[in-house]
């Protein structure tokens, strides 16, 4: 019990509670935006801006081809504030021509949209705008994570949202579609008022003396395992559009709506704990040490939710979304079964992997997990329709998560 007061104080003490509030308020705000943003533009202007943030949304994974997740590892190594400035300064600008070139693929593939609607290169400029800026976003957030300072991660976060929602509402209101573009691409840019010279000082900043072939190695199978996890929460719904009707996917994506949205509880944890982690990664004991207590918290939170979801399956989606969803309770529950699955293995497990430098391992379940949904998917969807688009999808969550833990132990035996 012990333990478990002083997990809980660790957590406490590296700001926990402000980063579960910057989590919580992206959440809330990101919800207020779709609320908001369907009532004030055209059913079509939304649409085409949808077609084009979807896109976005799947490369953004790679965002610097995974320099910020590179960097959080290495930095996160680097035992000395000069060291982890060195390689905040030499990875920046080795990281932003990548994402250069990620940005023109973008344009690239979303410009094949042109054929069918006119005028949505306008849309698409935009994002690659915004994608620019969201590399200084995550890369400043970043270094003050490998800092250890979770507050200054927390409160950018906090702060830009909330801004960021204040310029949305008034541009919106003012501009309509296009006031709504602006304010997507100038947000992530706001971060720049947090800007440390410390950062990004010059280009002839000092070299970083680490394994640039192995930080890019760790850094791309990172990113690959974000992107192919991406790509697994496209493939369900691109099924059920294949082989049933508009309204399937519908009713599928309301009832899966509110448990894919808890899959934000662990990651708090993550967000706060994994630059220690990553410091730990060879030491045993303290590996240990992590699983036993974050298993004392999240075993009676994911048995807590499983009997509260049992109970409200009939009705809670008739009382959010309306009636018509009213027939999807068990669509909700098996969902949300695999999301408690999620908590306790794939996410534990496969941040672990992460931060122990595993990347690779992470790569290979994500593109093993997208075929197995595949599999999983065409034969069972066929027959049970929506039903079996959540087995298929709760049958790979929960694979997922013992080849991670597998992995993960057999990692622990050898050290």
């Amino acid at each position: 019990m012990n333990d478990f007061v002083s997990f809980l104080k660790d957590f406490y003490n590296r700001k926990g509670l402000l980063i579960f509030s910057s989590f919580l308020l992206e959440k809330i705000i990101g919800l207020i935006n779709v609320i908001f943003i369907v009532h004030m533009i055209s059913e079509d202007d939304y649409g085409l801006i949808t077609i084009i943030a979807s896109i976005f949304g799947v490369f953004i994974t790679l965002n610097g081809f995974g320099t910020i997740q590179g960097l959080l590892r290495f930095g996160a190594l680097e035992k000395t504030e000069e060291a982890k400035n060195k390689l905040a300064q030499t990875i920046f600008f080795l990281g932003l021509k990548k994402q250069i070139i990620l940005i023109a693929l973008f344009c690239f593939i979303a410009y094949f949209y042109e054929i069918k609607y006119k005028m949505i290169w306008v849309v698409i400029l935009f994002f690659a705008i915004r994608m620019l800026g969201t590399y200084f976003y995550s890369f400043i957030q970043c270094y003050y994570r490998i800092q250890n300072r979770n507050d200054k991660f927390s409160s950018i976060s906090i702060i830009i949202n909330l801004i960021g929602l204040c310029i949305l509402l008034f541009l919106t209101f003012l501009y309509g579609k296009y006031g709504y573009l602006i304010a997507l691409t100038i947000t992530p840019w706001l971060s720049l008022f947090f800007y440390n010279n410390k950062i990004f000082s010059s280009f002839k900043s000092n070299i970083s003396t680490i394994n640039m072939k192995e930080f890019w190695n760790y850094s791309f199978n990172s990113s690959i395992t974000y992107f192919f996890s991406e790509i697994l929460f496209m493939i369900d719904v691109f099924i059920i559009g294949l082989l049933l009707n508009e309204a399937d996917v519908a009713n599928y994506k309301v009832a899966i709506i509110l448990p894919m949205n808890l899959m934000f509880l662990p990651m708090i944890f993550m967000q706060t704990d994994l630059p220690k982690i990553i410091s730990k990664s060879t030491d045993k004991k303290y590996l240990n040490y992590y699983i036993s207590n974050y298993y004392k918290l999240f075993i009676p939170l994911s048995l807590s939710i499983l009997i509260l979801g049992f109970f409200i399956k009939d009705f809670i989606l008739k009382f959010i979304f309306g009636s018509n969803y009213a027939n999807n309770g068990w669509i909700f529950f098996i969902i949300l079964t695999a999301i408690c699955f999620n908590m306790c293995f794939r996410n534990l497990y496969g941040n672990l992997l992460s931060a122990v430098g595993l990347a690779k391992k992470n790569s290979i379940i994500s593109i093993s997990s997208i075929l197995l949904m595949l599999v999983l998917g065409l034969l069972l969807i066929p027959k049970y329709e929506i039903l079996g688009a959540a087995i298929s999808l709760a049958i790979t969550f929960i694979t997922m998560g013992f080849c991670s833990a597998i992995i993960f132990y057999n990692y622990l035996k050898k050290i």
